[in-house]
């Protein structure tokens, strides 16, 4: 009887209806959505700017000349080391001089803010700033290993002397150098 049934044609299109409906009815399930934009956001790099006496270079520097230097005269003059980028930074100096004169000069970097005395016998009157040179040749001020740090917008002003010892030999007369102070500056990282 089952068969039979089965076999009616009416009864074949009622279960094949019903199955077309069943597959549909399981894809029309609605979900709801939302989305939220943020936005806004600016994201912006720091400038590292290191300045001397308010310059990024200082072609003619002259404040250190002295000409008939004799042993036992000595130079002097101040610098302004700035921060004028937006990132705090640290810094050194390293210098050079050429010739004999050069590397016999001694040399001392103070924290004093201008010079002493007059002529041939200009001087910085303080004391010596740890981790400084004392020679035209190699590390000034700091180190790479050992900088000095700058916050942003500040300043440190240097003295730098440079003396012809008492005991000078005899064979630098008519000697001349030329001197150049370089500053490496980097960012902090922390």
């Amino acid at each position: 009887m089952i068969i039979r049934l089965l076999r009616d044609t009416r009864v074949r299109a009622g279960l094949a209806l019903g199955a077309v409906l069943a597959i549909g009815v399981t894809g029309t399930y609605a979900s709801w959505t939302d989305s939220v934009p943020v936005s806004g956001t600016t994201i912006t790099t720091g400038t590292l700017d290191l300045k001397v006496n308010g310059a990024d270079s200082l072609p003619s520097y002259t404040a250190l000349n002295i000409s008939g230097m004799v042993p036992g005269n000595s130079t002097a003059s101040v610098v302004t080391v700035k921060n004028a980028g937006t990132i705090p930074l640290t810094y050194y100096a390293t210098a050079t001089a050429g010739g004999t004169l050069g590397p016999a000069l001694a040399v001392k970097v103070t924290g004093d803010s201008a010079t002493s005395g007059s002529g041939t016998a200009v001087t910085c009157a303080g004391q010596a700033l740890s981790g400084s040179g004392s020679s035209f040749t190699g590390g000034l001020v700091g180190s790479s290993a050992a900088p000095r740090s700058l916050a942003v917008g500040a300043t440190e002003t240097l003295c730098v002397q440079a003396t012809l010892p008492a005991t000078a030999d005899n064979s630098l007369q008519g000697q001349s150098t030329s001197v150049t102070i370089t500053f490496n500056a980097s960012q902090v990282v922390s």
